[in-house]
């Protein structure tokens, strides 16, 4: 948790790369993709974990909208 959301409270959400798969319907390979193009900004917490926040994907979901 960074300052900001010490600060205010507030807890930030994250998804792992399957579910948000799961959430768009794509593959992960699709996710990968679009974190290589910099449209998606994984949270890395070790080699092999990536976390998406919650928040960034529902951003990008409002404005594909």
């Amino acid at each position: 948790m960074n300052e900001n959301n010490l600060a205010s409270g507030k807890q930030e959400n994250f998804l792992k790369r399957r579910e948000l798969a799961a959430r768009w319907r794509c593959s992960g390979e699709t996710i990968k993709r679009r974190q290589r193009s910099g449209l998606l900004h994984p949270v890395r917490l070790s080699q092999r974990l990536l976390l998406y926040k919650l928040s960034e994907i529902e951003a990008l979901e409002a404005e594909a909208q």
